[in-house]
């Protein structure tokens, strides 16, 4: 379907060329230059491949602590997955009222509140 949109838009103006780019297989994007996404490599040939890139969000930044970046992951990890909602927030709810609970009683490792910069 992008291949046949790409030849569309190029026979009907000349000026214009466009490319595709990227294909995503799934994307969450908050922002301008803020995403997460499932994108798929060497798309349309047998060395296709699904990488996940994360761009500008808190996870990828070197001023964030261990623990926020894990949590991070672990949630994006989820909403990719392409499980149904209600499954993802199930598994959401429960690892992070598990967290909040290792938080809570203090069995949470000092070193993943630690932030270097």
């Amino acid at each position: 379907m992008g291949k046949k949109l790409k030849d569309e838009v190029n026979c009907l103006f000349k000026c214009l060329e466009i490319e595709i780019d990227g294909v995503f297989k799934s994307l969450l994007l908050l922002k301008k230059k803020k995403y997460a996404a499932l994108n798929v490599v060497n798309w349309g040939t047998k060395d296709e491949q699904i990488v996940k890139e994360v761009k500008g969000l808190d996870m990828v930044r070197r001023d964030w602590c261990p623990l926020s970046k894990s949590v991070g992951n672990k949630v994006l990890e989820e909403i990719l997955s392409g499980k149904e909602r209600e499954a993802i927030v199930l598994e959401l709810n429960n690892y992070l009222s598990a967290i909040g609970t290792s938080m809570k009683d203090g069995s949470m490792n000092l070193a993943e509140y630690v932030i270097t910069k």
